[in-house]
């Protein structure tokens, strides 16, 4: 039964709160081992000696960058105490599997796209068939992770259920998302200096005209805009949003 089945809209972030401070993984803990794990990531090299190159020379899909910080995510995790975390083994299994108590397990979604939205496939936003009972369960916590080429721009762990990704209308479509008020209401946002590296595009008001005109005044990253100290009026309303960006209103 999912935690907010007969509560108001109204009461949904603190029933997220509740869940999350009833998790065995804290927060902090969240952000310190997805930065750990991103940083291992770009450093990687492919091969060995002088045909070796490094991971961050090559192209990659953001499928494939999220798929390979997830794997890393899961290692470094399990790694700090293999009797609680470990991968899944079945079908049925999440992401990561708390194995004391399988509520506790994680999904992880990834989104590489420049923006702060997350997608399933579209099996997310379907209702499952499984007699079976071998499917994975689709409700439960999520760590949901924004970064776009190199950089990670937003960590968020909270709860979201099957019924809250929708599918695209299109037959043809093969992603479905979450709407706004599961991101503001189930999903917690884990701030963090690493935001301080995400595009400036990313602040509250900043479209794409807006941001060509900052990148002639050399403001590309929010912390360009932080640290500022000119007289553009544009660019001084601008910290505001940034502050808010960082969690910092």
């Amino acid at each position: 039964m999912s935690p907010y089945q007969n509560k108001e809209k109204a009461e949904w972030l603190a029933v997220t709160k509740d869940l999350v401070k009833s998790h065995p993984l804290d927060k902090d803990e969240i952000r310190d081992i997805a930065i750990e794990s991103w940083g291992e990531l770009w450093r990687t090299r492919i091969g060995s000696g002088e045909s070796a190159f490094a991971l961050a020379d090559m192209y990659l899909p953001a499928t494939v960058v999220g798929h390979f910080f997830e794997k890393l995510f899961l290692r470094n995790l399990a790694s700090k105490n293999k009797e609680l975390w470990r991968g899944p083994t079945e079908k049925s299994s999440k992401d990561i599997v708390y194995i004391p108590d399988n509520k506790f397990s994680i999904e992880m979604k990834c989104s590489g796209q420049l923006g702060l939205k997350i997608f399933g496939n579209r099996s997310y936003g379907q209702q499952s068939v499984d007699p079976a009972g071998t499917a994975k369960n689709k409700s439960g916590y999520y760590i949901t992770v924004n970064f776009y080429e190199t950089t990670l721009t937003l960590i968020r762990f909270g709860w979201i259920d099957h019924a809250d990704w929708q599918a695209q209308e299109a037959q043809t479509g093969q992603m479905s998302g979450i709407s706004e008020e599961v991101y503001q209401n189930k999903l917690i946002k884990i701030h963090g200096d690493y935001q301080l590296a995400a595009p400036v595009q990313l602040l509250s008001g900043v479209g794409q005209k807006t941001a060509e005109t900052l990148v002639k005044s050399g403001i590309v990253l929010v912390k360009d805009v932080l640290v500022y100290s000119g007289d553009d009026r544009k660019i001084m309303k601008l910290k505001k949003p940034a502050q808010e960006f960082l969690g910092k209103e």
